[in-house]
């Protein structure tokens, strides 16, 4: 059975789509000419016409069965010389039809089965398909949200959607979930490789050449350690030793005067010969040594202060080597070291200077220039490290995104391998379910082989000459009946009385009624003898076309038949599908009995179009179409061809009931409403041809001459309803704005 009908881009049905949900086993389709009713049964007819490549009909449980289609197309397909036969059960025993019931019966039953189970097997997949979409929002919000910010480029193109989220986790969980990784070692890479493509980064100059060497030799001279002394073989000498004041003498002698005073007692006592060993004692090696210390203390201070010039440049120009990693924090500690070091020095060597006997002791920085030479040798490796990634940017980014993979994975392990483990069982389940299905298919085409096989030999193209003879005469076409074909087995011809073929000589309302009645056939049977006694489902389209009222009402009583049948399940028919632009017609069908109102088993669809735009409105059980008044206006309303008898019986009954019945008014008050001679001459001629038309049944040569007269009084059926003052009744009847 059908459960969807979806229309898109096809005729007058929009690019947007229209879906027909929900149907049951009788469907009714209400809507005027030109709305859209025969692309649905043509859809249904040929659904893998290249016009319907985006419309599409949902079976239940994905079992389709034949679709049978009454239409226009259906009468020029069939109609011609020789009529394809329909093989229907013919003459047998009781005991061969009763075989045939019995398997028929236990096919229905096998299909009940075989639904059910297709039932199960649904259930499991859409508890699986809300499972998966659980999982999805999890992993979302458990793995992406939390991680997107640091890793974003690791999720490029999954980022938007949550489906391909799920999929790419799933994919690298196969892929890797075991990871030696730390989050910090990955936000580090990521830092450098997900900001924006790097650029390589320039080795830093940072070339000290001697300076270090000689800074270093100066604070390690042994001349800081050495005790400097004048001529000890000198008179005086032994005494300046003795009293070991050599450093206090040597700076009076500064002060020695040529006038021979003595700087310390201010008397003559300075002479020659004391100079002369003054001079001698303080000369040779110790002046030496003295010198020495001199410009160890000038090249200390110029080399000192040209290490840190150098230092200083590279801290302030840390900016152009951002790959080193080197903090602009530790150059200034180093520097601030060396400040103190090279200062407390430098103090020291002024003393040694000033007393060259004294023993001093300078801070090595021999330690601090080394950790200063270690952390630019540290930053030019991971500069280099850093060229070497620009490099091979791609692979190393690839490598990344790996590892990021890798350790959420390894971070969500326990979530994501119970997942999978729930979707094998899954798969389990729906596998043994689908095993079901599977033999029970099987079974069923076991029966169905035997079925044809059975009605095969139970099986003729006689039964349904007999059966449309039958029903011709009975509805009084006796001019014409339908025998086999001579020239063609299993086929059929239309004859007149006399022998010659009536296929090209039968009026229209003819054809469509022999045509009904041979659709008639394919409910029961199949131009396949093989077909006989499969599943239809069958959609009729506008059955009463060119037919008078009388044979209306017979289609109307035989399609009653086929929908009580439906309902019922008495036949092979599991579904139907009426489409109709005749308001009586709609009206006679969907009639069940006077105490129903709804019916579980029966819904109801309007068609209609604006704008060249065919849409459809679902009202399920309720009929939409209420009252024979309301059927009344939508008949005059919606048939533009009306038949010159039907038009004036909806005329008349339309003005009994609003005006005579409802409004209490006479004829003569209507006449009266029109002011001139003329125009109530015309109003009393519009009752008496609407009243003569609905009461006789005029020969052709009436109807012919009248014809043409139908608009003209249906403008007077208008003016009527403005004269009388009615006119807001009329436009809302008609939908008129």
């Amino acid at each position: 059975m059908i459960k969807a009908i979806k229309l898109k881009n096809c005729a007058t049905y929009p690019s947007v789509g229209t879906s027909i949900e929900n149907c049951q086993k009788v469907n009714f389709f209400y809507g005027p000419n030109g709305s859209g009713k025969s692309t649905i049964s043509n859809f249904l007819y040929n659904p893998t016409g290249s016009q319907y490549r985006e419309c599409e009909i949902e079976w239940e449980n994905n079992a389709a069965v034949d679709v049978v289609v009454y239409n226009r197309e259906f009468r020029v397909r069939n109609f011609k010389e020789n009529i394809a036969g329909v093989f229907t059960l013919g003459q047998a025993t009781i005991e061969d039809i009763q075989a045939l019931e019995e398997m028929k019966e236990q096919r229905s039953k096998k299909n009940e089965d075989y639904t059910t189970r297709g039932n199960t097997l649904q259930k499991k997949i859409q508890e699986e398909i809300a499972y998966k979409a659980t999982f999805r929002d999890t992993v979302w919000e458990r793995i992406l949200k939390p991680n997107e910010a640091d890793f974003q480029e690791a999720f490029s193109g999954f980022r938007n959607n949550k489906e391909r989220f799920r999929d790419e986790v799933l994919r690298r969980h196969q892929i890797s979930h075991s990871s030696t990784e730390t989050r910090d070692a990955l936000l580090l890479r990521a830092k450098t490789l997900f900001a924006q493509k790097p650029e390589k980064c320039p080795i830093i100059p940072f070339a000290l050449d001697n300076i270090v060497e000689q800074i270093v030799g100066i604070e390690t001279s042994a001349i800081w350690s050495k005790v400097i002394v004048g001529n000890k073989d000198l008179p005086i000498g032994r005494l300046i030793e003795l009293l070991d004041n050599a450093d206090w003498v040597n700076q009076g002698r500064k002060h020695l005067r040529k006038d021979g005073i003595c700087p310390f007692c201010q008397k003559q006592t300075i002479t020659d010969e004391l100079k002369n060993q003054l001079d001698a004692f303080f000369s040779g090696e110790y002046e030496q040594d003295v010198n020495l210390i001199k410009q160890f203390i000038s090249q200390y201070g110029s080399y000192t202060d040209e290490l840190l010039r150098r230092i200083n440049t590279l801290r302030t120009s840390l900016g152009a080597y951002p790959a080193a990693g080197i903090e602009a924090s530790k150059l200034d500690s180093i520097i601030e070291l060396l400040n103190g070091h090279f200062s407390k020095n430098k103090a020291e060597m002024l003393i040694k200077e000033k007393e060259p006997g004294r023993i001093i002791s300078l801070t090595e920085a021999a330690a601090t220039i080394s950790s200063l030479k270690q952390l630019v040798i540290d930053g030019n490796v991971a500069i280099a490290k850093h060229n070497e990634m620009v490099d091979n940017y791609t692979s190393e980014k690839n490598t990344l995104v790996a590892d990021i993979w890798a350790f959420l994975m390894d971070e969500n392990e326990a979530l994501i391998a119970g997942y999978l483990n729930d979707i094998e069982t899954f798969a389990k389940a729906k596998k043994g379910i689908q095993k079901g299905i599977d033999v029970c298919k099987q079974q069923l085409d076991d029966l169905d082989g035997k079925i044809v096989e059975a009605g095969k030999n139970i099986t003729s193209v006689q039964p349904t000459v007999d059966e449309i003879n039958r029903s011709l005469k009975s509805y009084g076409f006796t001019n014409f009946k339908i025998v086999p074909s001579p020239a063609q087995p299993n086929a059929y011809q239309i004859q007149r009385m006399d022998g010659t073929l009536a296929t090209n000589t039968l009026s229209e309302g003819e054809e469509t009624f022999i045509s009904f009645l041979y659709f008639l056939q394919f409910a029961k049977g199949s131009v396949d003898v093989a077909k006989v006694s499969n599943r239809k489902v069958l959609v009729l389209d506008d059955p009463i076309c060119s037919l008078d009222s009388t044979v209306l009402y017979i289609v109307s009583s035989l399609v009653k038949g086929l929908i009580k049948d439906v309902r019922e399940g008495n036949s092979d028919v599991e579904q139907i599908f009426i489409l109709t632009h005749n308001v009586f017609f709609h009206k006679e069908t969907a009639f069940i009995d006077r105490r129903t109102e709804v019916c579980n088993d029966i819904h109801f669809w309007i068609i209609s179009k604006d704008n060249n735009i065919s849409s459809i409105k679902a009202y399920e059980r309720n009929n939409p179409i209420k009252t024979s008044y309301e059927l009344l206006w939508e008949e005059l309303k919606s048939n533009t061809n009306a038949s010159l008898i039907t038009t004036q019986n909806i005329m008349r009954r339309i003005l009994e009931n609003y005006f005579s019945i409802l409004g209490k008014t006479k004829d003569d008050t209507i006449v009266d409403s029109f002011s001139t001679i003329e125009e109530k001459m015309i109003c009393r001629s519009l009752l008496s041809w609407i009243n003569d038309g609905s009461h006789t049944i005029p020969d052709d040569l009436y109807i012919d001459s009248y014809t043409d007269s139908i608009d003209r009084y249906k403008q007077i059926f208008k003016e009527v309803f403005f004269k009388m003052g009615h006119e807001a009744h009329y436009k809302m009847m008609m939908g008129e704005p």
